[in-house]
């Protein structure tokens, strides 16, 4: 009987940090790179997202869309005159949140996955920050975060090389784990 295989895809935070010597193609042997706009430089995103209307357009501009299938919002296409090989997606963040691509990157990978890997993020518990818009809107990152997995519990989420307890908001989601990278790239190879 022919093993079934899963779509697995990974999402990858701003943050991420790569290994120089580890080869992106093995990676992308396993699944699909999703993330933002700032990590295809060092990762060479499959599919990028781009919030920022300003940023977007410049993008577009430099026909960006011809080096990997970027995801901008139905508002932002609009303004930008629905410009060819651009892809989108609707709704806007009614918090106050940074990192919104990371956000819509979980969304679209989950859309398309059985198994979404995360790279470069932390979940772990943080301090407290002393500016409250800050906090503000890393309260509304976490949460919004947590929502994502919990609405997607049919989702296998695994983060890679995360080194530390998951913050209790996480803790006991039955469809979120813990990997080594080494322990990925064995499990998918071949």
């Amino acid at each position: 009987m022919a093993r079934i295989r899963e779509k697995i895809s990974w999402v990858l935070s701003d943050s991420v940090v790569l290994d120089p010597t580890q080869d992106l193609a093995e990676l992308k042997h396993v699944g699909s790179f999703w993330g933002s706009w700032r990590t295809w430089r060092a990762c060479q995103t499959d599919n990028v997202i781009c919030h920022d209307q300003v940023k977007a357009a410049d993008l577009v501009q430099r026909e960006f869309q011809n080096l990997c299938n970027l995801y901008i919002p139905n508002s932002v296409n609009a303004s930008l005159d629905r410009p060819d090989n651009v892809r989108v997606y609707g709704g806007e963040f009614a918090q106050d949140v940074t990192h919104q691509e990371e956000i819509v990157a979980l969304h679209l990978a989950a859309s398309v996955s059985d198994i979404v890997l995360l790279l470069g993020f932390d979940f772990s518990t943080q301090a407290r920050l002393d500016d409250p818009l800050l906090e503000h809107q890393a309260a509304n990152y976490r949460g919004l975060v947590r929502q994502t997995i919990l609405d997607n519990d049919h989702i296998q989420w695994v983060v890679v090389d995360h080194p530390a307890d998951f913050r209790e908001d996480l803790q006991g989601l039955s469809n979120l784990v813990k990997d080594s990278l080494g322990g990925i790239l064995s499990l998918f190879a071949g």
